[in-house]
Parts: C-alpha cells; sequence; structure tokens
C-alpha cells in the first residue's frame, strides 16, 4: 500500500510568543514579528520545528502497483468536522493507520519536514510509533535515507540527497506540467487560519483542500518517477493516468485544474 502523505502547519502563536519574548497578542502579528526576528537571526523565516503546530494531514492511498485509490484528511471522525482536529487528535489517527497498515511512504522533503515534525510532536503527546523505528532490516526501514522502498523522498532523491538545492514542489511540477499550486501556498497557511473574518468551516475546507492538491501532485510526480527508474512503462503509465482521472474528486477547488491536466497528459500520449 502506498502513502503519499503532507502535512500542513501554522506557527504556534503561544510558543512563538514565549520564545520571542514579545508582548503582541494578536496572532498574525505574533507569526509576523517570530518571522522578522527568526530572519534576523538566521537569514530565514523559516521557524524551528519546535514552533510550528500541525493542523492538517492528507494522503493519496494508492495500492502496491501505483493504483490511485483515494485522496483525504485524517482526523475527520470527530463530532464537529465543521472545526480543525486537536493536534493530539490528528497525530492519533495518522499513527494509528501508519502502525496498523505500514504503508510504503511517498513525501516531498518528507525527510527533511514532515516527519522530523511528526516525531517530535509524538514525543510531545506521548504517542507510539513502533512502525517508523522498526529496524529488523537494518538498510531496509523508514530511516534509511538511501533506500526508496519504505520511504521515498521524492525530493532527496531528484536532488540526488542534496548535491542540488534549490528544488521545490511547485517549481519541479510546473516543469512537468503537472498542476502545482495555484491557489495556495504554505506561507500563507498562517494568515487564513488565524483570519478572524473568516469562518472555521471555510478555513478548513481551504486548508485541507490545499493538503490535498499537494499530495495529488507528489502522486502524479511519483508516477512519472516510476517511469523514470523503469519501474512502469509508458502503457502502465498511461493506465494509470486514466484511471487517476476516472476517480478524481469532481467537486474540490481543485478539481477543473487537475482535470484539465490529466486530461492534456494522456491525449498527447495517445
Amino acid at each position: 500500500m502506498l502513502c503519499v502523505f503532507d502535512i500542513e502547519t501554522i506557527p504556534s502563536v503561544s510558543l512563538c510568543k514565549e520564545h520571542f519574548q514579545l508582548k503582541e497578542n494578536d496572532a498574525l502579528k505574533i507569526c509576523e514579528w517570530s518571522f522578522e526576528k527568526q530572519k534576523e537571526k538566521s537569514g530565514s523565516e523559516f521557524l524551528p520545528l519546535y514552533l510550528h503546530e500541525i493542523i492538517s494531514i492528507a494522503a493519496v492511498i494508492g495500492d502496491d502497483y501505483g493504483q490511485f485509490i483515494k485522496v483525504g484528511n485524517f482526523g475527520q471522525k470527530h463530532e464537529n468536522k465543521e472545526n480543525f482536529t486537536s493536534e493530539k487528535e490528528l497525530l492519533e489517527d495518522f499513527f494509528r493507520y501508519f502502525n496498523e497498515k505500514q504503508p510504503r511512504l511517498i513525501s516531498f522533503n518528507g525527510r527533511g519536514f514532515d516527519i522530523p515534525l511528526l516525531t517530535l510532536k509524538a514525543l510531545k503527546y506521548n504517542l507510539t510509533l513502533d512502525a517508523f523505528y522498526n529496524q529488523e532490516n537494518k538498510w531496509e526501514n523508514y530511516r534509511a535515507r538511501y533506500s526508496e522502498q519504505f520511504h521515498l523522498d521524492l525530493m532527496d532523491s531528484l536532488s540526488h540527497y542534496g548535491s542540488v538545492r534549490g528544488l521545490n514542489l511547485n517549481g519541479v511540477c510546473s516543469m512537468m506540467n503537472i498542476p502545482g499550486k495555484f491557489d495556495v501556498s504554505g506561507d500563507l497557511v498562517h494568515a487564513i487560519y488565524y483570519n478572524p473574518k473568516i469562518s472555521q468551516k471555510e478555513k478548513k475546507e481551504i486548508i485541507d483542500s490545499y493538503c490535498q492538491s499537494d499530495v495529488l501532485n507528489t502522486y502524479w510526480l511519483f508516477l512519472k518517477y516510476e517511469v523514470l527508474k523503469g519501474a512502469l512503462n509508458k502503457e502502465q503509465y498511461l493506465g494509470l493516468l486514466n484511471d487517476f482521472l476516472e476517480k478524481f474528486p469532481k467537486e474540490k477547488s481543485y478539481s477543473s485544474v487537475f482535470i484539465n491536466a490529466l486530461e492534456k497528459e494522456i491525449r498527447e500520449f495517445i
């Protein structure tokens, strides 16, 4: 089973306020001040992992042959689906799935961001992620960087393990005529989440959909990577694309953009 996954985060205003010794109470201003102070310190606005809060985890689930099954978000089983699931409940749902199914993970920069943050959060909430730490085979396991059998980090593989810098999902997808980021970008998620003028329901829908669009991009990029490696021939790739198109969600904000791109890719193959 495949699990193409991605997380969305926001600055934790309580931790940022404490860490940067801010007196501000407005959430958006706390974020802005935190970015500014972090840039002064490191040259980048990107906050340390321990100042992030996870608000969405999305995944494309596929079978062992790469065939698309579904796309969705974890943490959707709580009673009030219009509000964000608590970070702990979100992690519990994802970890429950991961420990039970032990899927092959597919990500873009999952080793550099998503997995380290997920494991830090597991420590915070005393959650178990035993499948991730299983090392019966020391060369083939989730933590083995140069093995793609358990976790394929496409950023790692396409950058030749850091030999090339500056690769990002949007840029790579744009080159491949895959939709990429067309509506929201990761650096805007906090502005949506902390905007008091947007309802909780709308915020959740926007951010969850954005997270889904990222894993859909990553899944399609994964199929192309399988062609590159010779794991799929062109006929198999075309078959998986047709199946992807047939099962693709029709009611999402990203639907028309992806469907048009898939139809174009299929036409050019025929």
